[in-house]
């Protein structure tokens, strides 16, 4: 199957971030579209803790509903006074409903003490592509400079686990998002933050977002309806053929007529890639372009935020450009002229 011939959905709904992406995608030989073309497609919840784990949980969701491939997109913010937070919470660091200056306000705000000179912070992305319908001669191609795997289409068999805590309880038993979550936890308050930093207020910004996940609750603000899934990699399969999936159950969640339950393969594709962008963050904001934290964010070796620049000097440096480049560059690699 000819990748020119195909559809990639960004798997996102946020104006800013598909703006960005499809200025990244712009000359690919594919019709690129949004979920924002697919309103009934189901959210989903964001608990892994790394940038590529919840790329990977968002790209699975849209390849399964759409049938087509799927591209996401996720960012961690690490700022070294807090102690290498927001991380994976840098688009909720202020609450489940906060706006992009919400967020910039609490992170100007927790290190308004620090001095110039030890305000770095650095940009992790993690872009994740899925085919859930690939060709088979894929296998034996390098995804260099990514990270290639075959998954088990993890939606091909029909949940029969009732009520929730059940399902909560048979992840758990594969995958102990729990553990993982105190792990994560005990780790991220162990991290040392700088001087000058509200410690207090920041240990309790730190245990307000992670609570949910210690408990098993689902995140403040999350639907109803949201699909949660445990670690991707439970559906790593060896190759694009045969095996049968890991698990006898599907997560629930995805709708009964959803497009991609007629055409899906037993075999995905997954491509990923990550990029990362050094530099410190100023006192105020500065700049209109851009969006989240970028009119704070002055990368390494320059002087102007990232919202003070144009949007192709932007993707010449930031983690997502260069991210999306080595993603693409895979893509061009493993598909080749098919």
């Amino acid at each position: 199957m000819g990748v020119t011939a195909r559809t990639v959905v960004l798997a996102s709904r946020n104006e800013d971030k598909l703006r960005e992406l499809r200025e990244l995608c712009a000359g690919l030989p594919l019709r690129v579209t949004s979920l924002a073309d697919y309103p009934e497609a189901p959210e989903v919840i964001e608990d892994g803790t790394t940038a590529l784990g919840n790329a990977a949980r968002k790209a699975l969701v849209a390849a399964a509903y759409t049938g087509e491939i799927a591209v996401a997109d996720d960012t961690s913010l690490q700022i070294r006074a807090l102690g290498d937070m927001p991380g994976i919470f840098a688009s909720r660091f202020a609450g489940p409903a906060a706006t992009y200056a919400d967020n910039v306000a609490l992170a100007l705000a927790l290190m308004d003490g620090v001095p110039n000179d030890a305000r770095e912070a650095r940009f992790e992305a993690g872009i994740v592509w899925i085919d859930p319908r690939p060709d088979p001669d894929l296998a034996p191609a390098a995804a260099a400079p990514a990270a290639q795997r075959w998954l088990h289409n993890p939606f091909a068999r029909s949940i029969a686990l009732a009520p929730d805590e059940d399902e909560d309880a048979f992840w758990n038993e594969l995958s102990d998002r729990r553990r993982i979550w105190h792990d994560y936890h005990a780790w991220i308050r162990t991290v040392p933050s700088g001087g000058g930093t509200d410690r207090e207020r920041l240990v309790q910004t730190i245990d307000r977002l992670v609570a949910p996940f210690l408990d098993g609750r689902r995140p403040a603000g999350a639907p109803l309806a949201a699909i949660s899934l445990p670690d991707p990699g439970l559906w790593t399969a060896d190759g694009p053929t045969g095996g049968d999936p890991p698990t006898l159950v599907a997560p629930s969640g995805l709708p009964p007529d959803a497009p991609g339950r007629a055409v899906n393969a037993p075999h995905w594709l997954e491509l990923a890639a990550a990029g990362r962008l050094l530099g410190r963050l100023g006192r105020e904001p500065r700049g209109v372009r851009g969006f989240g934290y970028d009119p704070i964010f002055i990368p390494a070796g320059g002087e102007r935020t990232l919202a003070e620049l144009a949007p192709d000097e932007k993707h010449a440096i930031s983690h997502r450009g260069l991210a999306m480049r080595r993603l693409l560059a895979a893509v061009s690699r493993v598909y080749g002229a098919r």
